[in-house]
């Protein structure tokens, strides 16, 4: 860091400037002799070169070890967080999500992505189902620890209602009710269920594969709050590499 110069040595009296030169009554043009036997002086007609201006000091290298360790660090920081807060990887492990999704499919999942809406009909989420331990269990406060990957059927405030094979919407009881379109169940796919009310803040959950799913006809709609976030590509095994 520059500063002010330090001050002089204790006990050292400070440069003084020389006395004046005594002027030379010889002429301006011309020089003294030398005295005999002493060469005469040489003189240079070279230019003066301007010393180079000094360089910045040299940087500190960082020990090799320690800069590994920071590289490893930020590595493992970074996957932390984007397994934690961004988008984390699932795999499919049975086939309640047929044709969808197969037994052994490995899905991105989105976890922030609720962010910024809610979620829609139809988006496919991974969530813990209400529950205890690793069971689903119907009207439970708490949830399950297993994980689960389903369709959103139904939104907060509807009434859904699985009638003559096909799944109704409804705004209120046997109002404004719609027939569902779900091109992605196989042909042939028939859903026949009671009335189900969806509370505000829940959802009403199926899988694609009907027969065999374990969803909120059984035990119940789903807590928001239950929601990990939403699938939105398979990247495994690669001949099944696309967008849901």
């Amino acid at each position: 860091m520059e500063g002010t110069p330090p001050d002089p040595t204790p006990g050292e009296p400070p440069v003084e400037p020389s006395a004046p030169p005594v002027e030379s009554s010889l002429p301006a043009d011309s020089f003294a002799a030398p005295e005999a036997g002493q060469p005469a002086a040489e003189v240079d007609d070279q230019p003066a070169v301007a010393a180079a201006p000094p360089g910045p000091p040299p940087k500190k290298q960082i020990n090799p070890v320690l800069e590994l360790a920071l590289i490893l660090l930020a590595a493992v920081g970074l996957w932390w967080a984007g397994g934690n807060w961004f988008v984390k990887p699932y795999r499919i492990p049975s086939a309640s999500m047929e044709p969808t999704l197969r037994s052994g499919d490995r899905v991105l999942v989105s976890r922030f992505i609720y962010r910024f809406h809610d979620p829609r009909r139809g988006d496919v989420i991974v969530f813990h189902p209400p529950g205890t331990g690793d069971t689903a269990v119907r009207g439970a406060k708490t949830e399950a620890s297993v994980y689960y990957i389903k369709r959103i059927i139904g939104l907060p405030g509807e009434t859904v209602e699985g009638m003559k094979g096909h799944v109704e919407i409804c705004s209120a009881p046997q109002v404004g009710c719609h027939v569902l379109k779900e091109p992605y169940l196989a042909q042939g796919t028939m859903t026949d269920f009671a009335p189900v009310r969806v509370p505000q803040g829940q959802y009403f959950m199926m899988g694609d594969n009907r027969a065999v799913s374990d969803d909120s006809r059984y035990w119940g709609t789903l807590p928001r709050a239950n929601i990990i976030g939403e699938a939105f590509a398979t990247y495994w095994p690669l001949d099944r590499l696309r967008t849901l």
